[in-house]
């Protein structure tokens, strides 16, 4: 059988080992840390064993959030990485266990990855990322000793739902393209959808902020402005991206920043940043922490989740309409 730990950095290695990346953020362009090592940098740094540093422990809960929280891909990305770094700390006890028992390894090392995997899906929401690690590898442990020692030897595993191309991740949500007004007081789909970006709009223009708004909407227009992969429209959008030749239509949140302090994260769900500080020990925080050096930030999407802020999915057209009709029609370059 195959060394199944060597697959897992072969192919992390070939899809990011020479890149740059940023462990901070999970976006080098804009991340405020200069310098980003490559992944084969980072995974030579990164030590998960029984002896963890803070730097350690800190970049393990920035892969964490990461690998749980944005779009599909990216969560895919973090989650090989975390998977190819725990993975890499157990090699050597899969060997001596397989020495102790005679036990072929490459079977002990599959076994240990599908318990590894299996507890990162049974995660409850809030679990620190520490308590996570540490779950990950007794699972790991115990799977492999229940596959050698006598008398069973079968693996511990309920199910292999894990192995099929698509993860679950529990903590993924579905976006609906509403939430501004109640969709159930508008008949047509269409309409619903122009006055709900035509209010968004006319909201900004009285925020002052259709100058940033427009920029926004020519670079997606012109395809260069992808924070994430384009919304998954209905049926009855497909006609009006045929019209503009390509899905246009993109996320209230793109027109936000991608992250806020951690104090004014804890601020904006009524808590003092000592207060936010514990809960986030304990695992018991709203939110999701990402360490960029020694300074603490927090995705915007993770935030908006914990207040119930929706994220709906708007057009630019609408958007702008609404904007034009709020200021009187007045021009709004300059708002």
């Amino acid at each position: 059988m195959s060394n199944i730990f060597a697959a897992i950095t072969a192919q992390s290695l070939r899809n990011f080992g020479e890149e740059p990346v940023c462990a901070h953020i999970g976006d080098v362009e804009i991340c405020t840390v200069k310098r980003h090592p490559t992944y084969r940098e980072l995974r030579n740094q990164v030590r998960l064993g029984r002896t963890k540093t803070k730097s350690n422990l800190r970049t393990w809960e920035t892969i964490v959030t990461l690998a749980k929280e944005g779009e599909k891909k990216e969560r895919e990305k973090w989650l090989l990485i975390a998977l190819d770094l725990v993975a890499s700390n157990l090699d050597g006890w899969a060997r001596d266990l397989a020495r102790t028992w005679h036990y072929e390894v490459s079977d002990i090392k599959s076994v240990i990855v599908e318990g590894l995997l299996s507890k990162w899906d049974e995660v409850p929401t809030g679990e620190t990322s520490n308590k996570l690690l540490d779950d990950m590898m007794k699972h790991a442990f115990n799977c492999a000793r229940a596959l050698v020692e006598p008398p069973s030897k079968e693996t511990c595993a309920e199910d292999v739902s894990y192995w099929t191309p698509e993860v679950s991740h529990s903590t993924e949500t579905v976006l609906l393209a509403s939430s501004i007004i109640d969709s159930g007081s508008v008949l047509n789909p269409d309409a619903d959808e122009r006055i709900r970006g035509e209010r968004v709009g006319a909201l900004l223009h009285r925020m002052g902020a259709m100058s940033h708004v427009k920029e926004v909407h020519e670079k997606i227009r012109e395809g260069v402005h992808r924070r994430a992969n384009s919304p998954v429209i209905t049926p009855a959008q497909v006609g009006r991206s045929w019209v503009d030749g390509k899905n246009i239509y993109y996320h209230f949140s793109e027109l936000l920043p991608q992250y806020i302090a951690f104090k004014e994260a804890a601020k904006a769900v009524g808590l003092s940043e000592s207060q936010a500080s514990r809960r986030a020990r304990s695992g018991a925080s709203p939110f999701r922490v990402l360490w960029v050096g020694n300074n603490r930030v927090v995705t915007l999407a993770s935030l908006m989740q914990a207040l119930n802020i929706p994220d709906p999915v708007l057009h630019p057209d609408d958007v702008e309409n609404g904007a034009f009709h709020a200021s009187g029609g007045a021009d709004q370059t300059d708002q």
